[in-house]
């Protein structure tokens, strides 16, 4: 594991926040090139993106926030590095913050046009390269597996990390399973998102099955178990899906999907 990517007397790169960066730059890139390909570039939606961005650093933060409370209490009295470093952040805070920030954004700006499907590829592709910046820099990788493709860390890595438990013996590489996920999902989009007649749902959609994959692949990160033995990701996930699946269901129900019924055959018309 390498969670130092470059060191020197000036500067310290970590490995998880350069590959951070370079995720966000690259779905902040897709994003723009997909408002570019609709149309959609304009000043409002430049500070809409601002917002996103903005809620999005505060939701991962907020949403962890009650797991890292001594840190919290310690602001102030460490570092501001040190303290960003450590007080917790969450991809699934994030999204939710991002959102919230679009939502009350464009109606600060009564910008009216879906936007929500331009994020649809640009999710999934930051997300696969920030996950290769927690596969190289955190530990543990997983819970203890007997699975051909386990991989474990030498004592000397396993030494770096202040909590590694079972580091030595073969893990799940969650962080690989979210790299697959979502670079499947990425496929998906970019192949067949033209299918999805409603504006939006393409990212609803990406949503509702990063959230249940999310959920089942907490069973084998090795997060610690908070409450009903459930990890803080799970618990965060059952509202935020419920939400998600009941939109799917009121757009149902009001028939927003139902098919129209094909006009009568000129045939038949004339019989």
């Amino acid at each position: 594991m390498y969670p130092v990517m470059y060191h020197s007397d000036f500067i310290t790169i970590y490995t998880h926040d350069f590959f951070s960066t370079v995720g966000l730059l690259l779905g902040l890139g897709i994003y723009y090139f997909e408002l570019h390909r609709r149309g959609l570039l304009g000043e409002k939606i430049f500070w809409i993106s601002i917002a996103a961005i903005m809620g999005g650093t505060i939701g991962a933060r907020i949403i962890t926030s009650w797991e890292h409370l001594d840190y919290y209490q310690s602001f102030g009295s460490v570092p501001l590095t040190y303290f960003i470093s450590h007080s917790g952040k969450s991809i699934i805070g994030a999204i939710a913050g991002g959102y919230l920030a679009i939502y009350l954004s464009k109606r600060a700006f009564n910008y009216t046009i879906s936007t929500g499907d331009c994020y649809a590829p640009a999710i999934p592709a930051a997300m696969m390269i920030g996950r290769i910046g927690c596969f190289l820099s955190e530990m543990p990788l997983g819970t203890p597996t007997s699975l051909p493709w386990g991989i474990s860390a030498s004592p000397q890595v396993a030494e770096q990390f202040i909590i590694c438990v079972n580091c030595t013996e073969p893990m799940h590489p969650s962080m690989i399973y979210e790299i697959i996920f979502h670079l499947i999902a990425l496929v998906i989009i970019l192949k067949w998102r033209h299918l999805v007649m409603v504006e939006g749902d393409t990212l609803k959609l990406y949503l509702l099955a990063s959230a249940f994959f999310r959920f089942f692949v907490e069973f084998v990160r090795g997060n610690t178990e908070q409450f009903w033995g459930l990890t803080g990701p799970q618990i965060v996930l059952i509202p935020l899906t419920a939400l998600l699946v009941w939109y799917f269901y009121r757009q149902w129900k009001q028939g927003v999907y139902h098919m129209p019924e094909p006009p009568p055959s000129p045939v038949l018309q004339k019989k």
